[in-house]
């Protein structure tokens, strides 16, 4: 009866949207903190096999602190098991910067920082899931903070695998560059592994020879991809006058696992200013088919504001084309898109998302609400489809993409079906949504049920003024009941007994409040 009734769910939820066109968006995340930065892949030994992962603020050892969530999706993204939380390597540590990637074995394994900025200790981990993500072997550190003395090469630990036919099938590669508090000059790193991730060569830097990062840019971030010839690639930012009069793009590759490089010029050109509250970073793809068609993404300013611009090449990295302009909207209309990420499928299509701006009333960064979109490319990046909504309705502006942690979305195109996820405030807190798109009709599926998000508990009234009511059912009785305060302090505790009890709330300042029974947690504002 329950597989009939979510089957009959999905079925009317699909029609609907061929029917309709409006987007379908799923919480994956449902925290009533803060969740941002996810990641997705694909199962390339099964299609139906998918997996997100993302940072999430959780109380753990008696505080809130940043790990790392995964969710595994066994049909398509339809429905997802419960949430899994990856171990922190000590009690002081917190996690952040998650990517994914399968091998062409469908063994997937996950890279992230966990560490201690204040005591300057930690890591990037990797880890090996042999399920499709229901479940993670022992952690085993990649790069440690002290590695490169006085630098913590730890930031942006992005991972990728190598699933070409040749002889660097199967090689492992993650880039870093110095955390974000570090100032130049500063360069950008990378380890390999041919052992599933369990040992890694001694840390490198990316750039090199004539194309050096130089003394002035503080996070020279190395965007990595593997090619269908068994080439390793990176796009990186650079300013050395010597080398060229203009700031530049770079594209390292390596065809012996990382041993030696080449590099090519990426573009070299006067950059517009931009906000920098906006997420501007940069993504680098390969075509899967075709290793001579790669394309680079970015936000950038150079038509008045900033667009999403796509350069493409059709020679392995030797030549790019100029910008091409990727968002529809009126040219120079104020309106700021960033936050890009982009995919391949299969058959050598481009998926392009991106977080956009033009349907707010409101200019540049503050103060403008935002939506997502997509667009598709059949010519590896020449150009670019109508753009179409992801999101499911438009959102309002909230200072919490000022801050850090929201950097990023993510997309994986798989056949005719474009999966992305990202986060967004909505809700009035940071969380993950999904999507699942059939590019050709532009319809999107909802997910019916979320395995492990049933309610167990309740509180109301939200706000609250002076008494808080929590309604639990049999499976929370006998837990007990923590609140905490916004910094993670908690202030008191009591036993379950009974299905109904109250919580004075008479002493409390006004603000934000956690409460926590068992592994969920409820955030109750004080009026």
């Amino acid at each position: 009866m329950v597989k009939s009734f979510y089957s009959l769910a999905i079925f009317c939820c699909a029609f609907f949207c061929v029917c309709n066109a409006q987007p379908v968006n799923t919480n994956i995340s449902n925290s009533v903190t803060f969740d941002g930065e996810p990641y997705i892949a694909i199962n390339p030994t099964n299609a139906q096999n998918m997996v997100a992962a993302w940072m999430g603020l959780r109380f753990a050892s008696g505080t809130f602190k940043i790990s790392i969530i995964t969710r595994a999706s066994f049909d398509g993204g339809n429905t997802w098991n419960t949430a899994v939380t990856l171990p922190h390597h000590s009690a002081t540590f917190g996690s952040a910067d998650v990517s994914l990637a399968f091998d062409k074995g469908g063994l997937l394994y996950i890279s992230y920082i966990d560490y201690n900025q204040t005591g300057g200790t930690g890591g990037d981990y990797i880890a090996r899931s042999f399920d499709g993500g229901l479940t993670w072997d022992t952690p085993t550190e990649v790069t440690d903070i002290s590695e490169v003395p006085s630098k913590a090469p730890l930031d942006r630990p992005w991972l990728v695998v190598d699933n070409s036919n040749t002889a660097n099938a199967g090689a492992l590669y993650i880039t870093s560059k110095p955390a974000p508090w570090i100032a130049p000059p500063n360069r950008n790193y990378y380890k390999v592994s041919t052992d599933s991730g369990h040992t890694w060569s001694p840390i490198a830097n990316v750039d090199g020879g004539t194309h050096l990062v130089g003394n002035v840019i503080a996070a020279p971030m190395a965007a990595p991809a593997t090619i269908i010839n068994g080439n390793f690639c990176a796009v990186y930012p650079s300013y050395v006058s010597s080398q060229n009069v203009y700031p530049a793009f770079y594209l390292a590759t390596s065809k012996d696992k990382g041993q030696t490089f080449s590099y090519t010029t990426v573009i070299a050109s006067v950059p517009a200013a931009i906000d920098t509250n906006l997420k501007g970073g940069y993504h680098l793809a390969g075509d899967p088919v075709d290793s001579n068609k790669m394309v680079m993404l970015a936000a950038d300013a150079a038509l008045g504001d900033p667009d999403i611009m796509a350069l493409h090449s059709n020679d392995g990295g030797q030549t790019w084309s100029a910008r091409v302009r990727v968002n529809d909207d009126s040219v120079g209309n104020g309106k700021a898109q960033d936050m890009v990420w982009s995919a391949y499928n299969e058959q050598g299509k481009l998926a392009v998302t991106w977080r956009d701006r033009r349907n707010s009333g409101t200019n540049g960064f503050w103060n403008a609400g935002y939506d997502f979109y997509y667009a598709i490319s059949s010519d590896n990046g020449q150009t670019f489809s109508a753009n179409k909504l992801l999101s499911s309705q438009f959102i309002a502006f909230d200072s919490l993409i000022a801050q850090k942690g929201n950097d990023f979305m993510s997309c994986a195109y798989q056949a005719d079906t474009l999966y992305t996820v990202w986060g967004d405030t909505r809700s009035g807190k940071m969380n993950i949504y999904f999507a699942k798109t059939i590019v050709s009709i532009d319809s999107t599926v909802g997910v019916v049920q979320l395995e492990g998000d049933e309610p167990q508990w309740r509180v109301y009234p939200n706000p609250v003024v002076s008494v808080l009511n929590v309604d639990v059912t049999n499976l929370t009785a006998g837990k007990e009941a923590s609140v905490f305060d916004a910094n993670g302090k908690r202030i008191s505790i009591a036993s379950i007994s009974s299905p109904h009890f109250q919580i004075s709330t008479t002493s409390w300042a006004r603000g934000t409040y956690f409460i926590r029974i068992g592994n969920e947690i409820k955030r109750v504002v004080k009026q």
